[in-house]
């Protein structure tokens, strides 16, 4: 059912995205992830190609499609705009610190970066990632538009 992806190319904030990339990753966490680690992931607006990775591999994130799960849990709306503050203070945020705040709060062992991630957020925000390599974070997997890095505790 994903056979799709391979040549597929979506369009969003003004960039193309080709939908491989996040093919190649997912198959490869598939394949390779033990257990439910939680992952952090772009979480957009409705309708988009957020959510994917939760979606195409069953793993916890720290949040799916944010009017799903309010619809679902109407009575923690607040808990659910939290979270995506959060998603998206986590892929902004210069500050290590903050960053790992966040990770912990959600007890986050992956985070997802890919060519939607980049689209959404500004590239100082993704950068840090690369910069806490080897201090706080383990590339364990990357293709020319995929990172997924392990977070060290």
């Amino acid at each position: 059912g994903l056979a799709y992806m391979e040549g597929a190319v979506i369009h969003d904030q003004g960039q193309e995205i080709e939908l491989k990339y996040d093919k190649q990753a997912t198959d490869w966490l598939l394949e390779n992830i033990q257990g439910r680690p939680v992952v952090l992931e772009a979480t957009v607006d409705i309708y988009r190609w957020g959510s994917r990775v939760s979606i195409i591999t069953g793993l916890p994130t720290v949040l799916g499609w944010d009017w799903h799960e309010k619809q679902q849990r109407w009575a923690y709306v607040h808990q659910v705009d939290r979270r995506r503050r959060d998603v998206e203070a986590a892929y902004r945020t210069t500050d290590g610190e903050e960053l790992a705040t966040i990770l912990k709060r959600y007890d986050v062992e992956l985070i997802y970066v890919g060519a939607l991630e980049r689209a959404y957020y500004p590239p100082e925000g993704i950068a840090k990632f690369d910069r806490l390599v080897g201090d706080r974070l383990v590339v364990i997997y990357q293709n020319p538009e995929t990172k997924i890095y392990h977070v060290v505790r």
